[in-house]
């Protein structure tokens, strides 16, 4: 994927690139908490790190006591049951007449574009998609605001493969139950010995993983159920906090930047009409 030198007029919707881990200069090391309160905030942040040597994805969390795990190993019995799920959800989908011959990897993401747990993470190439699912607010059960601080994570995914033993300099693979240093990470497959996680690029089937310029990272969990992707030294983090939030959406707004960007379907484009016409006028 081509890379955009950031300067002045930094393009954020594009691949942002990154110095190599050991040429992190004013970057942030993996860890520090420092904190994003506004658009500009985070153009400064991608300013001090953007250089065109190595790729950067991106991740937003709503609530910072969020996991950054794949959703499946986010509950047991989802873990357990990963091969079920699948197995009924292809055979359901075809019942349902959807016309797709995937390989095993492409039922694999369809399933997550539907909802389904699994053991993909969503990243995307577009730090402002990360920064709006890290300006969202977390609710509660009754509905109200948790009231948690967002985190906004970046990924260097060549050192992520590099950590994984990767050989070919880290370039993100692509899913495809052809490729054999891929293969163990199938659901299904025997995890005795659980490779580290892998940053991979899935192809461009559906219209989320278009809109959000979608990429994923990919793992086993380790016999305590956990992936340690946040011990990584090849991701960054930091604080979006909760007094901030609604000031960066509307900064997001003013730049056309909604739901409507990132999921593009019906239903939230009639949500954000009526939350516009709905505002009182100032």
């Amino acid at each position: 994927m081509p890379g955009h030198h950031v300067g002045r007029r930094l393009q954020l919707s594009l691949p942002i690139m990154a110095p190599n881990t050991t040429e992190h200069g004013d970057s942030s090391p993996a860890g520090d908490k420092s904190e994003i309160r506004s658009v500009a905030d985070l153009v400064e942040r991608l300013q001090k790190v953007a250089i065109p040597t190595t790729e950067l994805w991106f991740r937003g969390h709503g609530a910072e006591s969020w996991d950054l795990q794949p959703s499946v190993y986010r509950s047991f019995e989802h873990a357990k049951n990963e091969s079920a799920m699948l197995a009924r959800f292809r055979q359901e989908a075809a019942a349902a007449g959807q016309p797709f011959a995937f390989d095993q990897w492409g039922w694999v993401i369809y399933a997550q574009h539907h909802g389904i747990p699994t053991r993909l993470l969503d990243w995307s190439l577009s730090p402002l998609v990360a920064l709006y699912f890290a300006s969202l607010s977390e609710k509660l059960k009754n509905g109200e605001d948790s009231g948690e601080d967002g985190t906004f994570y970046i990924l260097r995914p060549t050192d992520l493969n590099k950590e994984a033993g990767a050989s070919d300099e880290g370039h993100p693979r692509l899913l495809n139950e052809a490729d054999n240093v891929l293969i163990d990470y199938l659901p299904g497959r025997a995890n005795s010995n659980p490779s580290k996680p892998r940053a991979v690029i899935g192809p461009m089937l559906f219209d989320r993983v278009r809109f959000q310029h979608g990429t994923f990272t990919v793992g086993q969990p380790r016999v305590d159920g956990t992936i340690e992707l946040e011990r990584s030294s090849s991701i960054e983090s930091f604080t979006v906090p909760h007094e901030s939030k609604v000031e960066i959406l509307d900064e997001l707004r003013v730049l056309q930047f909604n739901e409507v960007s990132i999921f593009k379907d019906v239903d939230r484009v009639a949500s954000r009409i009526s939350r516009e016409y709905g505002r009182k006028p100032l």
